[in-house]
């Protein structure tokens, strides 16, 4: 391939050394404002994807009441909105294999900002659902591709604690949704709730120029050169920064295979070498996410359900998401603590007890108290399955295989919104606890049986790791990742 070219060549294979050498350089790296900048300008989107969705929940509980339709609509139009997410999650990882993460990730949030506000100019509740699909296509693109692309940049011993901050922009849109809602509905509308979006999230997008490209992915697909002088750049400009010459990449006590192994193609994600990591993946994606978006785009319609106004809808909604940023925050430190597995399977345990309780809750306190506790518990798995997926998977295919895993998570939001949309009105909010803790018990067994550790360990081997182990025959407790960090 020329050096120019954007297309892989899928059996490009550059020697140990390079791959050795970026990982050990990226690695040994100190934290600085440089990290910071990138970690703010990249996760931008993923404050848009929450606030997106906690507006769109209040939005179609307002335009209910305009348009004159049933509750099981919400689940109906909430669903194809997570359909478009489920997309733009499948299709964006094999687009950013191919054309790099910073073209994708840039493209995303533009594009994601422009029919996210069209969507206040919907006069029916079809163009509003039409709308929505491809709003959620391009939120569902980058919230795939940001994190496969952090990870690529980031120090090994700091990736979860990043992680943790990263996550925080879903926090942050997360409680921004019922500020912003009730600052905007009662005084502008539900139109310009949604209008005034866009400007912010094209912001976004245009200081995405700005950001470097993965110097994995640029030697992955023989463009060697630029990966080295990002690289270099990246050195020089951390170096400035810190003020101090930079340690000296530390050496491996092991030899890597991920120089010289063939080149993995996406179709062999489900192959012998990588189905058992492939299928803990999607399990746990569609438990922590079909729980979490049925959970959290019902929480206005639950709250209605029990006789509470829409102003008390908003500001109980506040205190439930007040807590999700420092849960964030604490879920990066646990899952460099505990590992990315044993977080993962305590978000799950959680939700699946506050949800619980929230579902028998009947006092505003105690909505207010275990919605918080449940929503701060989603922080952890959230946290847990962002870090660890990107880990897995080598640099040809981290954004695919992230990004079809994201999927599994919108197929199962898409199902369970569907499930709580039909049965709501005959059941009520006690439905959440057969839900959650069904699909979260079945995740929670998978993760346990099949999650290999990978806590401190580089990409090259935590992919290199989980998949030869599989490929040998070795059980889910003896995966060998024994390689230096």
């Amino acid at each position: 391939m020329t050096e120019g070219s954007d297309r892989p060549d899928p059996d490009a294979a550059p020697s140990v050394l390079g791959l050795e050498e970026i990982s050990r350089r990226l690695d040994r790296l100190p934290l600085c404002r440089l990290h910071a900048a990138v970690l703010t300008i990249a996760s931008l989107s993923l404050l848009f994807d929450t606030l997106d969705i906690g507006i769109t929940g209040f939005v179609l509980v307002v335009v209910r009441a305009i348009w004159h339709f049933g509750i099981p609509v919400i689940g109906v139009v909430s669903a194809i909105g997570l359909c478009g997410y489920l997309v733009g999650s499948f299709c964006c990882g094999f687009v950013a294999d191919r054309i790099g993460r910073k073209k994708a990730i840039l493209v995303t949030l533009i594009m994601y900002s422009l029919f996210s506000a069209a969507r206040g100019l919907s006069n029916d509740i079809a163009t509003f659902a039409a709308l929505n699909f491809f709003t959620y296509v391009f939120v569902g693109a980058e919230s795939s591709t940001v994190p496969p692309y952090l990870a690529e940049l980031w120090p090994a011993a700091a990736r979860g604690k990043l992680t943790g901050w990263m996550m925080a922009f879903f926090g942050i849109g997360k409680s921004l949704a019922p500020v912003w809602i009730f600052l905007m509905i009662p005084h502008l509308g539900w139109r310009w709730a949604l209008l005034l979006t866009a400007p912010f999230a094209l912001i976004g997008g245009v200081m995405r120029v700005a950001l470097p490209e993965s110097p994995r992915w640029l030697l992955r697909v023989g463009r060697i050169k630029e990966a080295e002088q990002t690289l270099a750049s990246v050195e020089s400009e951390v170096r400035r920064l810190t003020g101090r010459p930079l340690p000296p990449p530390r050496p491996g006590d092991c030899e890597s295979e991920e120089g010289t192994r063939h080149a993995v193609r996406p179709r062999q994600l489900m192959s012998l070498r990588y189905r058992r990591v492939t299928g803990m993946l999607w399990t746990a994606w569609f438990a922590q996410y079909g729980v979490m978006y049925a959970f959290e785009t019902f929480i206005p319609t639950i709250l209605s359900s029990e006789g509470y106004s829409m102003v008390k809808s908003f500001e109980f909604s506040i205190v439930i998401y007040s807590g999700m940023i420092p849960a964030f925050i604490l879920a990066g430190r646990a899952v460099e603590w505990l590992d990315r597995k044993w977080t993962m399977l305590f978000g799950f345990g959680a939700t699946a007890v506050f949800t619980t309780l929230f579902s028998l809750a009947s006092t505003p306190a105690e909505f207010m108290l275990f919605g918080a506790l449940a929503t701060s518990s989603f922080a952890f798995g959230g946290t847990a399955i962002y870090t660890y997926t990107p880990e897995l998977y080598p640099t040809e295919v981290r954004a695919t295989g992230m990004g079809i895993a994201s999927a599994w998570g919108r197929a199962g939001a898409v199902t369970l919104l569907l499930i709580f949309g039909m049965f709501f009105t005959t059941v009520g909010k006690s439905l959440l606890l057969f839900i959650s803790d069904s699909v979260l018990l079945i995740g929670f067994i998978v993760v346990a049986w099949l999650g290999p550790p990978t806590r401190g360990r580089r990409l090259e081997d935590t992919s290199l790791g989980a998949a030869v182990n599989q490929e040998r025959g070795a059980g889910p407790s003896v995966y060998n990742l024994s390689c230096s960090t």
